[in-house]
C-alpha cells in the first residue's frame, strides 16, 4: 500500500501522517514514512527526541535517464533497501523515517 499526503501548507499534512503511520505500525504492518517538506518536521511528530539528526537523501540519488523510445524518466542510483539502510531513521512504533532532499539554497524560478 503507498498512501500519499499533499495539502495547502497549515492543513495539518504532517500530524495527520505521523498519526496514519503510527497506527499501522502498531497493527503490524511495516512502515516506512518520508518526509518530502522543505521544512521537515515529521521526525518530531513522530516522537523522535528533540536534537535527534538525521542525514537527508542526497539529490544524487535520482537521475534522470531516457528510455528506447526516447521518454525521460526518474530512476534510482541504488537499490531501495540500501537507501533505507543508510538514510533510514527508527522511530517509535517501528516506523522508518527517510528525510527527502532539503532546501539548501534559494536558486532561479
Amino acid at each position: 500500500m503507498k498512501i500519499a499526503v499533499s495539502g495547502k501548507g497549515g492543513s495539518g499534512k504532517t500530524t495527520i501522517s505521523a498519526t496514519l503511520t503510527r497506527l499501522l505500525a502498531r497493527r503490524g504492518l511495516p512502515v516506512l514514512a518520508i518526509d518530502g517538506d522543505p521544512n521537515p518536521n515529521l521526525l518530531q511528530a513522530l516522537g523522535v527526541g528533540p536534537g535527534v539528526e538525521i542525514e537527508s537523501i542526497p539529490r544524487s540519488i535520482v537521475e534522470r535517464r531516457e528510455d528506447e523510445t526516447g521518454a525521460t524518466r526518474h530512476v534510482l542510483t541504488r537499490p531501495v533497501a540500501e537507501i533505507i539502510g543508510q538514510y533510514g531513521l527508527k522511530a517509535p512504533d517501528g516506523v522508518t523515517v527517510l528525510v527527502g532532499t532539503r532546501v539548501d539554497h534559494a536558486g532561479a524560478g
